[in-house]
């Protein structure tokens, strides 16, 4: 208990699935939480949870990014832990079909908000430090047939990770910034592609492709993210820690 005691957190979408088990655990670890979202019910719900604030928020929207910055640091205190979550499923569409629309949807959220929020995430750590860490996927490395739109925003996660971890390298700023890249995980966003595919097959299909055979939990994702920003992991920056059972490995 107590990893990130005194800290303050944003946590990005985090009214469910990722985003509330991290929020839940970073509080139980001794962390004050600012949980954002769209969804202002179940986002309410997790912020008192985790005995923190809720702001409505859009992440593909710069000025909803500076109120999140201000609302956490007039609140809570000087943010130190970003968690830039929110995104989108994918849509299931061969890249011959995709629409600039829908190619476009998959990016404002999924790496325009990612990095709206490491940018302002920047400004607001580099003299004090801090950790950031985005949630990519595992198909932000390896990439998948029929979902080219949410692949391509995903690696955009990785690699802009990767960059942003050396420029605050360089600058000597004291932030470290990584990835996550979840696998199969039981959230709403995974039910949703049950509801529209068949529970059976999904199943069948996710847990064949898993060498450890189960589908993970947003627990599991949760803990890595704990140590990306604790002081487990002062001297990791830069990296994509894939939390997969062994798909990526295989």
């Amino acid at each position: 208990m107590g990893r990130v005691e005194g800290k303050v957190a944003i946590v990005t979408g985090g009214a469910s699935g990722l985003g509330a088990a991290t929020a839940r655990l970073l509080a139980e670890e001794g962390a004050k939480v600012l949980v954002t979202d769209i969804q202002g019910e179940l986002g309410r719900q997790v912020a008192t949870d985790c005995g923190g604030v809720f702001l409505r928020h859009d992440t593909s929207n710069e000025d909803d990014w500076v109120q999140a910055f201000q609302k956490a640091t007039s609140e809570l205190g000087d943010v130190s832990i970003l968690f830039n979550n929110a995104g989108v499923r994918p849509k299931t569409v061969p890249l011959e079909d995709t629409t600039l629309e829908d190619w476009q949807a998959h990016m404002a959220i999924n790496i325009d908000g990612v990095f709206l929020g490491i940018k302002h995430a920047i400004r607001a750590m580099k003299e004090k430090g801090g950790a950031i860490v985005s949630t990519s996927s595992i198909y932000g490395i390896a990439g998948a047939a029929m979902i080219g739109a949410y692949s391509a925003s995903k690696g955009g996660v990785r690699t802009l990770t990767k960059a942003a971890a050396m420029e605050c390298a360089y600058f000597r700023y004291p932030i470290r910034i990584n990835s996550i890249h979840p696998g199969f995980i039981e959230t709403a966003m995974l039910e949703s592609t049950k509801q529209e595919f068949g529970a059976s097959m999904i199943e069948k299909r996710m847990i064949g492709d898993t060498p450890m055979k189960r589908i993970g939990e947003p627990r599991d994702i949760a803990e890595g993210v704990l140590y990306l920003v604790a002081d487990s992991g002062k001297y990791v920056t830069g990296i994509e820690l894939p939390v997969d059972g062994g798909y990526l490995a295989k």
